[in-house]
């Protein structure tokens, strides 16, 4: 019996493992997906009492937003654990689009003077997740992670 260890059964010895940024933000594109999911039930479940408040096209957009926002975060998702090649990109586009939607909401479609005390902590949350989505993506444990495609990725 020997004690030597088999290096192809080391998992660091093929494929570096997923490095911390990498998985907080793969993290929190689950919970935009959430979030978009809730969006889009809440907005289906509640139909009557949003057309009753606001305009049908208000309705619409709620929906389209909320299958937009549970919908478009898979992939990004299915890639930051795959490494697939598209993933950087597909993740740039997304951690901008994101907060984008977010405040075009906040800024043209809501515009609740209410709501507006709490701008100065959605634009600190908003400057984290893009500090976030750098160093997941650009730090060198990031650029390593990626520059292994995953095994079955051809």
């Amino acid at each position: 019996m020997s004690n030597k260890i088999n290096p192809s059964s080391s998992p660091n010895s093929i494929h570096p493992k997923r490095p911390f940024s990498v998985r907080l933000l793969g993290y929190a594109f689950a919970f935009w997906s959430l979030l978009g999911w809730l969006r889009f039930i809440r907005a289906v479940m509640e139909r009557e009492l949003v057309l009753e408040i606001l305009s049908k096209g208000i309705f619409v957009y709620l929906v389209a937003t909320g299958l937009f926002w549970g919908v478009a975060a898979l992939p990004v998702i299915w890639g930051l654990v795959r490494r697939w090649c598209w993933t950087k990109l597909l993740t740039w586009v997304a951690a901008v689009l994101f907060p984008a939607i977010y405040w075009f909401e906040r800024l043209v479609l809501w515009r609740d003077q209410d709501a507006q005390g709490n701008w100065l902590f959605m634009l600190l949350l908003t400057l984290f997740w893009f500090g976030l989505a750098v160093w997941a993506l650009q730090s060198k444990p990031g650029r390593e992670y990626f520059s292994t495609p995953h095994k079955g990725n051809t």
